[in-house]
C-alpha cells in the first residue's frame, strides 16, 4: 500500500526490500561483469584494432568509472591493507580491493533489506 505524507510519496515496505535486493543483485552483477571485461581485455591487449579501441572506452565510461565511485568509501581501508595499485592521487584498487568492496556493498544492501523485512514483521 503507498501512502503520502506531507506531499512525499512513501514506498511500501515491500518494495523498499525488493528494491534493497535489486540494488544487491546489479551490483554483484556490475561486479562480474567488470571481472569479465578486465579478463578478457587482458587475455588480448591489442584486441581486433579499432573495435577494440571503442570497446575499452565503453567498458570504462560503463564498467570502470562505476567501479571507482563504488569503491571509493573504501580507499582508506584498501590503502592500508595494501590494496590499492598505484602510488599518486589517481591511485585504482587490486582486483581483489575491487571484490572486497563489492562484496561488502552486496552484504549491507542485503542486511539492510532483511533488517526492514524484519522490523516490517515486529510491527
Amino acid at each position: 500500500m503507498k501512502k503520502v505524507l506531507a506531499g512525499v510519496f512513501m514506498p511500501s515496505i515491500r518494495g523498499l526490500v525488493r528494491g534493497l535486493r535489486f540494488c544487491a543483485a546489479a551490483v554483484a552483477l556490475h561486479g562480474m561483469l567488470l571481472g569479465f571485461f578486465l579478463a578478457t581485455k587482458s587475455l588480448s591487449p591489442n584486441g581486433f584494432g579499432s573495435v577494440s579501441d571503442l570497446i575499452g572506452k565503453v567498458g570504462f565510461f560503463v564498467l570502470a568509472l562505476p567501479a571507482l565511485v563504488l569503491t571509493s568509501p573504501f580507499t582508506p581501508i584498501l590503502w592500508r591493507f595494501g590494496l590499492m595499485d598505484a602510488p599518486g592521487w589517481f591511485a585504482w584498487p587490486t582486483a581483489l580491493g575491487i571484490a572486497l568492496a563489492y562484496t561488502i556493498w552486496v552484504v549491507v544492501l542485503l542486511l539492510l533489506a532483511q533488517g526492514v523485512q524484519r522490523w516490517r514483521l515486529k510491527k
